[in-house]
């Protein structure tokens, strides 16, 4: 979903929607009767604090699923946006110049139109970014509850709503599991994470990079993958976006949506 050439508002049912911004990045969008949740906020390529606004007058809860750039780029047009404290660790890696040439080339060809960064107010970017310390919270009639979902970060959360049957989980559950970016545990702890997550009673479950519902069945693909991992054929692997890491790729199944992990090269069995 690299490269739109345009935002795109997706109503996954009455009170869900997915905001997809031109990088491909997406931002849930929840709303109850007296709040709305946003999940994410982008890669800062456009104006989703607008595009929320356009759904919705509510008071918001904006929390970030984890600390990686794409999903914390809109945080500044907020007024307070919460994260998991394991992952401020990952604010201190980015610089100005960084993030500007990062979002430059998540949209090539169309970088005249991103929104400006604003490298001046450098030494307050993250001001609005508070720990994450509450485990649960009401947007009115809609209970949230905030999940665990360590793997492809040490800080990566994710939000159950019980209600809703629905799982917002961020990058934690893509089908195709990445774990070389920026504060990444381990290969038995995304196996660990996915145990857990099957302790839940929900049926479909949303990430970050898709304006789809998983069903809840796709763990099990994600479980099987990495138990197979062990004795499969593992492939070399550069991601080609930013930030580019490196690592490794095993494809487990082509069925329905592709399921694969991609891991760091050095590290064995990951």
């Amino acid at each position: 979903m690299y490269g739109l050439k345009k935002t795109e508002v997706t109503c996954i049912c009455d009170n869900v929607y997915v905001i997809t911004d031109r990088a491909g990045c997406c931002v849930n969008l929840v709303t109850g009767k007296e709040k709305a949740l946003v999940f994410d906020t982008g890669s800062g390529t456009d104006d989703i604090h607008g595009l929320v606004r356009g759904i919705t007058g509510l008071p918001l809860v904006v929390i970030n699923s984890h600390g990686h750039f794409d999903h914390i780029g809109g945080n500044g047009r907020f007024d307070t946006v919460y994260m998991h404290p394991d992952d401020f660790v990952v604010l201190e890696s980015y610089t100005a110049e960084l993030l500007g040439q990062w979002r430059r080339e998540l949209l090539p060809g169309q970088a005249g139109l991103c929104q400006p960064f604003e490298a001046e107010t450098w030494h307050g970017q993250w001001d609005n970014m508070k720990a994450l310390y509450f485990d649960t919270f009401d947007l009115g009639e809609l209970e949230c509850r905030i999940i665990p979902l360590m793997g492809h970060s040490k800080g990566s959360i994710g939000i159950w709503i019980p209600k809703l049957r629905l799982l917002l989980s961020g990058d934690a559950l893509t089908p195709v599991m990445c774990l070389i970016f920026q504060n990444h545990t381990s290969v038995e702890t995304q196996y660990n994470t996915l145990q857990c997550v099957k302790d839940l009673d929900f049926d479909h479950y949303l990430t970050s990079h898709h304006n789809q519902c998983f069903p809840r069945q796709t763990i099990d693909r994600l479980l099987r993958c990495i138990e197979n991992s062990r004795k499969g054929k593992w492939h070399p692997y550069q991601y080609p976006y930013p930030p580019y890491a490196k690592g490794k790729l095993y494809l487990d199944s082509m069925e329905g949506e592709p399921v694969a992990l991609i891991c760091e090269a050095d590290k064995g069995h990951c």
